[in-house]
């Protein structure tokens, strides 16, 4: 792992959560409701040193999910005997320790993880995860953009699973498990390989930590909604101050803008921003700004290329966006 981990990462941790949520009618500050937290221990040379799990009771949805509850074996009486958010979130920031490197199986866990500590005005002083999903992916498939599932790629590599799925603590296990065949892949990835997957872990990083806003507005109209500078500004994503629309928001198709503008004092930023209808037929925009890599805003320009030609060709109809909580 040292070929992609700084050299002043004191142990791993491989964190998985669990959350609850409500798909109808969705608290646009926090979506997600974590509802578990579960992470084990490693040293730099992999050894297990510790184990820990945290249930949480939740305050937002207080009631359990059935999807949820069905998928992980979760009962509501074992959240009703948790701990708040607030005090598991401390204890869970202690037993990591300093210089602890976090380590996930995808994307999603850290960004869930840092908005539920953002509504509870927490810092989360730990740096972006290493996602070893996606370490998997460019190593050892053909296809380094595919997200492999866990379990998938566990039983690709002939590794048994003995303890129930879906729980977080033991999909932290799991994952540490599978960490130790991630670094025989690593030592022997060429350097290209190696090239490839540190710029994919940096450019996760940055879409990690991103900025986010979620508003629900009064309008049933795409244009209207994109008229409204209240809801098409883009705060930087490090100081949250005003920024420059360099490249102005364009449909990039799917019901999906991109943008890039410029903050004074942190540079160029990327963002994106589609529209959901909710149940009340007004549309809810969702929006995300990160730091933009020089690569990344090449590929906006590109993209606002191909849609400036496709607009010269004819107009497209823009897609109606599902009504939120339908399948």
């Amino acid at each position: 792992m040292q070929k992609i981990i700084p050299e002043d990462a004191a142990c791993f941790v491989v964190m998985d959560l669990e959350w609850n949520q409500r798909a109808s009618r969705p608290n646009r500050a926090m979506p997600h409701e974590i509802i578990e937290i579960g992470a084990v221990k490693l040293d730099r040379d992999l050894r297990l040193l510790d184990e820990q799990q945290y249930i949480i009771k939740p305050k937002i949805y207080p009631v359990l999910d059935k999807h949820i509850r069905e998928v992980t074996g979760i009962e509501p009486e074992e959240l009703e005997n948790g701990v708040s958010f607030p005090r598991a979130f401390s204890a869970f920031l202690k037993w990591c320790g300093p210089g602890a490197r976090l380590c996930t199986w995808g994307p999603d866990d850290y960004p869930v993880l840092l908005r539920n500590a953002r509504f509870y005005e927490r810092d989360l002083p730990l740096e972006p995860p290493l996602n070893l999903q996606l370490v998997y992916a460019h190593l050892l498939t053909d296809k380094p953009g595919v997200q492999v599932g866990l379990s998938t790629a566990m039983e690709a590599l002939g590794m048994e699973m003995d303890l129930p799925a879906h729980r977080a603590l033991n999909d932290a296990l799991y994952t540490a498990r599978l960490m130790a065949r991630l670094r025989a892949a690593l030592e022997e990835a060429p350097e290209e390989k190696l090239a490839a997957l540190r710029s994919a872990v940096a450019d996760e990083a940055l879409a990690a930590r991103s900025a986010t806003r979620a508003v629900q507005t009064h309008f049933t109209h795409y244009d209207d909604a994109l008229a409204d500078k209240s809801l098409t500004s883009v705060p930087c994503p490090v100081c949250g101050g005003e920024t420059k629309l360099t490249v102005p928001w364009f449909d990039a198709g799917h019901g999906r803008y991109m943008a890039l503008c410029d903050c004074p004092e942190h540079g160029t930023a990327y963002a994106q921003m589609h529209f959901k209808r909710l149940y009340n037929d007004k549309l809810a925009m969702n929006q995300r700004v990160y730091l933009a890599t020089p690569e990344r805003a090449a590929d906006v320009l590109a993209r606002r290329a191909a849609a400036s030609e496709a607009q010269a060709r004819g107009p497209r109809r823009p897609r109606r966006p599902r009504k939120e909580g339908n399948a």
